[in-house]
């Protein structure tokens, strides 16, 4: 049994469909399927019925499953035990981040790495499904939440700051503390993120419109759809965003870390770069706080004051 089709297998009961199996393995549909076809026939057995939801398992494809799954965890065992006896900094190094993390911080810091080690190959993997250190379906992840998993090590860096932002124009012409009933705000497709970023704070919040997506909320609120609730790192350095409230949020579940598998984490490639994208974010923790914005705010105003 070839293992590429078992992971092929693997990546379709997983997703449930063709389509997003092969963006999750990088491959064309049509290899997809002609490989699952040509597993199924080398088998004797249909493993994936098609229904109104996507493709689903039958009885073969559950048996085939628990035994996939064993097959997965010892090829990723071994991978990682190579990988972390790795000493040399060259290869293929894959991280994990959001969308939002590249554009609007991470993009300059992965340039200045990929100079500084040009035998480094960086995939970076911005997905918002669930991705596997275990699986060595990357190497780094760089993630916020409180309770990472117990299997992978790293670095608790800081608890990042949010707050309430608007278009420049519009905060202008709001009053100091406008009563957030009163305000049309941008939220989340989710009932669950809007409660986690936005009416956990703001429990008054007239939530109009709605995204799925933090760069598209945050491009929304530039051109005044809405007041949007973003992290201070992305929105205070954007001089078309105003704060509608002075005060950050720090009540919440942001917490960054730098995570990598216990396996891979002595490689030198994993190592050099954990190190530097900590150091990075360290030098920054002001801004990742909403610090910085109020010490600007600070100087303007002391800075008004001595000129008149």
């Amino acid at each position: 049994m070839d293992w590429d089709d078992l992971r092929i297998f693997l990546a379709v009961a997983r997703s449930g469909s063709l389509t997003a199996a092969s963006r999750a393995l990088a491959v064309n549909q049509s290899t997809v399927s002609r490989r699952l076809m040509a597993l199924e026939e080398r088998l004797g057995a249909r493993l994936l019925d098609r229904g109104p939801m996507g493709h689903v398992l039958t009885g073969s494809g559950l048996e085939l499953l628990e035994t996939a799954r064993s097959v997965e965890e010892k090829f990723a065992a071994i991978d990682r035990r190579v990988t972390g006896r790795d000493k040399e900094l060259k290869g293929v190094l894959r991280v994990t981040c959001t969308d939002n993390f590249v554009n609007s911080y991470l993009a300059p810091h992965f340039a200045r790495f990929a100079a500084a080690h040009p035998e480094i190959d960086l995939q970076i993997l911005t997905r918002y499904q669930h991705i596997s250190l275990a699986r060595r379906e990357a190497d780094v992840a760089i993630r916020t939440t409180m309770t990472p998993p117990e299997t992978l090590v790293g670095r608790r860096l800081f608890r990042f700051a949010l707050a309430a932002y608007g278009a420049a124009d519009v905060v202008a012409s709001l009053p100091e503390t406008p009563p957030p009933s009163e305000l049309h705000w941008i939220g989340w497709n989710s009932e669950a993120y809007n409660q986690l970023m936005i009416t956990r704070h703001f429990p008054d919040a007239n939530i109009r419109h709605r995204v799925d997506s933090l760069l598209d909320m945050r491009a929304l609120a530039r051109e005044g759809l809405g007041i949007a609730v973003l992290g201070c790192f992305a929105a205070d350095p954007d001089p078309t965003l105003s704060r509608v409230y002075p005060r950050p949020i720090t009540e919440n579940d942001m917490d960054l870390w730098v995570l990598s598998h216990p396996d891979v984490r002595l490689a030198a490639r994993v190592r050099a770069f954990t190190k530097f994208i900590a150091d990075a974010f360290l030098a920054d923790r002001d801004l990742f706080e909403g610090h910085r914005h109020q010490e600007a705010q600070l100087g303007r105003r002391t800075m008004g004051t001595l000129s008149s």
